[in-house]
């Protein structure tokens, strides 16, 4: 029965009591003793009835206490279900504290791990996610449609992932582009699916790896090809030497012409030999001396260098309010001096009345420091783009192939990168420093 109906239940009675006295006393004399019995007796009714009430309006409210988490209240000593009670409440209060726990513990896992970890429910809302994630992205990540800003295949391949699966994605991070491993673990608790996702941005391992098979295989080509031309140019030398003056053909044109191949061939084995020291650099770059260093002091004399060379070139650089880097200053002018005549020689191949070159150090949204070099020319094809880092690869007649990409081993063992830009116009090339 409800409490207040039974509240009202005895009001009533109360009521109806005090009628039947006043009915009795008025109309049927009854003596002074048995009215006040008959008082006594209601009074005695009234007393029952309210303490009735407060019996079964008390354990509502603890329950209800105990609800809302609030253990302050209790049962009196001489309550029949105190102990049951003390207990109950003993075991809540302990299950509370261990969910806290937990709660803190998990926090503070998330909080403290580096890898980019996401927890969502079966309507794709992130209920959990580390303090990595949202720094790794770029972007605060409520729910998984937020994937969809940096890669649309990535967010696919988590939607609809039913069972433990992994990938590796390309993500766009605003202008700098870099490379996931994705990991996507399902499980279920108390009949709800839960994804756990972990993003790895493996970037930086990739570019070690090909570096290192460039080197490699930088190594063997020079080796095979130097083992070749180095006797061919040898053995031309000496056939010029050995040529004597009086030696009789039967035309003076075959003499010349002998002449003549055999020194082209010595020169151009010259040539080649070289070229192929020069792809010894890619194999045997020393490691980085590195120091602080000013960058802004470094770009600016960088612009000097460039402006006393090339006058009818613009340059400006636009510095950053704290560039304080640890490098090499050697490796990293070899780096700026490539991609700044690069550029120059691209400017050149156009009708730019004003060709123009702006450095700018800047901190992208990962917190590193970074150079860009951009330019206002003709900008890089889509098809030169993909393949500009790669060694022997060039757009030039007589390019050696090796300039971008030994600049970008120059930065890979900084510890950071060199990477290409899309711009609307021109080329732009940014150094990222680790």
């Amino acid at each position: 029965m409800d409490i207040h109906f039974k509240a009202m239940l005895g009001t009533v009675s109360l009521l109806f009591s005090g009628a039947l006295l006043y009915l009795s006393i008025t109309h049927y004399g009854v003596s002074a003793v048995t009215a006040v019995m008959l008082l006594i007796t209601i009074m005695q009714i009234g007393w029952i009835s309210r303490l009735f009430q407060q019996t079964l309006r008390y354990p509502e409210q603890l329950f209800r206490a105990l609800a809302n988490g609030d253990h302050t209240l209790g049962l009196p000593l001489a309550h029949p279900l105190r102990k049951s009670y003390e207990q109950a409440r003993a075991h809540m209060q302990a299950a509370q504290i261990d969910a806290e726990r937990q709660v803190q513990f998990i926090n503070a896992v998330f909080n403290h791990m580096d890898l980019p970890m996401l927890i969502c429910n079966e309507h794709e809302q992130v209920i959990e996610q580390s303090s990595a994630a949202s720094k790794q992205l770029g972007i605060k990540i409520n729910h998984l449609q937020s994937l969809n800003a940096g890669s649309t295949e990535a967010y696919k391949f988590i939607s609809e992932a039913t069972t433990n699966q992994h990938g590796t994605f390309t993500w766009q991070r605003k202008e700098q582009p870099d490379t996931l491993y994705i990991q996507v673990s399902t499980l279920r608790v108390q009949y709800q699916e839960y994804k756990v996702v972990t993003l790895q941005p493996i970037t930086e391992q990739l570019n070690a790896k090909e570096q290192q098979a460039y080197k490699q295989l930088t190594k063997v080509l020079t080796h095979e090809v130097a083992n070749s031309i180095t006797p061919l140019a040898s053995m031309a030398q000496t056939c010029l030497t050995l040529l004597p003056e009086g030696q009789t053909f039967d035309e003076l044109d075959d003499k010349q012409d002998l002449s003549l191949a055999l020194t082209t061939l010595a020169s151009r084995s010259a040539h080649l030999s070289e070229f192929i020291q020069e792809f010894r650099h890619l194999s045997n770059l020393p490691a980085p001396k590195l120091q602080p260093t000013n960058l802004n002091d470094l770009l600016n004399s960088i612009k000097q260098l460039f402006t006393a060379q090339h006058p009818g070139v613009q340059f400006e650089v636009a510095c950053a309010a704290h560039t304080m880097c640890t490098l090499d200053v050697k490796q990293i002018e070899q780096v700026l001096i490539n991609l700044g005549k690069n550029a120059i020689e691209a400017m050149t191949t156009t009708a730019n009345s004003t060709p123009k070159i702006q450095l700018t150090s800047l901190v992208n949204e990962q917190g590193q420091l970074c150079v860009d070099i951009c330019d206002n020319g003709p900008g890089v094809s889509e098809q030169a783009s993909k393949m500009m880092f790669v060694p022997f690869f060039s757009t030039k007649q007589q390019g050696s192939g090796i300039g971008l990409s030994l600049s970008r081993q120059i930065m890979v063992q900084h510890g950071g990168e060199l990477i290409y830009l899309n711009r609307p116009k021109g080329a732009c090339f940014r150094c990222v420093f680790g």
